[in-house]
């Protein structure tokens, strides 16, 4: 993962902690539940880096296997169309990245992304429970960048670049953030927002 795109995803965690849904540029307070109704969200993985333990229990090729045996057709954009995930999956053993996993009431979710091999951007990211020791879907993501961390009180977040037409890759005009809650055994989607404030710009945001 690029620096860039680290910064980025550390940026939008701060940034959720004051906004909430239907918002563009303005930012939003967010009206949480109580911590005691929400089940607790950690992000596990070694601090090496050892990708070893994300690959646990579920190793890339079982997680591929699952996928391609999916529909994944709600993952598929304008840009990235279900053949063209499929064909990175068949084809490309580097695309299917393991990332930090997920801790959420007790249970371990494993973070995968499908990106380009060459500068590892990602256009569509999963976090795979275990069902019976079988790799199972809780959650799929797709768009342009798009990215999987643990949010707060029970929640997953998916950040994803907005890119003008004339953007390069390098420089999104903005960035795209849903938020979903864990209620019941599964991912709801709750808040959303849109900001156009670049991470690496130390600029304040108020609540």
């Amino acid at each position: 993962m690029s620096v860039r795109r680290a910064i980025s995803m550390l940026y939008v965690l701060l940034l959720i902690l004051g906004t909430s849904a239907c918002s563009t540029t303005d930012a939003l307070r967010v009206e949480s539940p109580t911590a005691s109704s929400m089940p607790a969200v950690t992000a596990s993985g070694p601090t090496d880096g050892d990708a070893k333990e994300w690959e646990a229990p579920f190793a890339p090729s079982e997680v591929r296997s699952a996928l391609l045996k999916t529909d994944l057709s709600l993952v598929a954009t304008d840009q990235n169309s279900e053949s063209d995930i499929r064909e990175y999956l068949t084809d490309c053993d580097k695309c299917l990245l393991a990332l930090p996993s997920f801790e959420i009431a007790g249970e371990k979710f494993q973070n995968y992304s499908v990106s380009t091999a060459g500068d590892a951007y990602s256009f569509a990211s999963f976090a795979i429970r275990d069902d019976h020791g079988k790799p199972s879907i809780a959650l799929a993501v797709g768009g342009s960048d798009v990215y999987l961390s643990a949010g707060k009180e029970g929640s997953l977040v998916a950040q994803e670049a907005v890119y003008q037409p004339d953007d390069p890759m390098c420089c999104p005009s903005g960035w795209s953030v849903r938020m979903f809650r864990y209620q019941d055994g599964h991912f709801i989607q709750a808040d959303s927002f849109e900001s156009s404030v670049e991470p690496t710009e130390n600029q304040e945001v108020t609540p």
